[in-house]
């Protein structure tokens, strides 16, 4: 079993780059129903037939978009923190990372229009299903690099809940941006999650 991630946007070929990026912005800013090849080709200035060449349509396209959800270059990129780190550094990297992701507003706004139709599109559904597997396999990995690792039984159960958690806080703070605390709610969370698997306590904020 892998746990390979989707080719990142920047990696892409320019064309197929500015067609993503074009579609990403009307999802972000129109919704799933705007969505259509005219206004891709307008956003873009790239003909519509090149999304058929580039991603075999707007199927491809639109599972293009999910994998680039999970590989957001505003949040980072979580293959790097793996590449370059080790240990409890890699952990907390790692919960640094997730903090920003449930944070970005603009990739929240895009996966709350697709999950709908994820649930009502079993290409997509099956897209997103896959995406999850491999995400649930890096936070195991990341969060098993701390000092007290539980088991791996217990890893998976740890990293599917810690996605729920980015989640869950992303929803909220997006549905009362001025009422919710964000960032006191991932601090409880980061105190949680780090007791339970040995990592240092993080300064007091306040």
């Amino acid at each position: 079993m892998t746990d390979a991630i989707p080719p990142r946007l920047q990696d892409l070929a320019p064309t197929a780059r500015r067609i993503l990026t074009a579609a990403r912005t009307i999802l972000a800013e129109r919704g799933y129903a705007e969505l259509t090849m005219a206004a891709i080709e307008q956003e873009s200035g790239v003909n519509r037939a090149l999304v058929s060449y580039y991603f075999g349509g707007k199927a491809g396209l639109v599972a293009a978009l999910v994998d680039t959800l999970f590989q957001d270059p505003d949040t980072g990129l979580v293959e790097e923190i793996r590449a370059t780190t080790e240990g409890g550094e890699r952990t907390t990297a790692f919960l640094g990372w997730q903090q920003a992701v449930s944070a970005n507003d603009r990739v929240n706004r895009m996966l709350y229009e697709l999950l709908p139709h994820a649930l009502r599109d079993p290409e997509i559904r099956d897209r997103f299903a896959e995406e999850y597997r491999v995400y649930r396999r890096v936070d195991a990995d990341c969060l098993g690099a701390a000092p007290a690792a539980p088991t791996a039984e217990r890893l998976e159960a740890l990293a599917a809940v810690s996605i729920a958690v980015v989640e869950g806080l992303g929803i909220q703070r997006a549905l009362d941006p001025e009422g919710f605390d964000h960032a006191g709610a991932w601090r409880m969370w980061r105190a949680v999650v780090g007791r339970y698997i040995g990592l240092p306590d993080e300064p007091d904020a306040g």
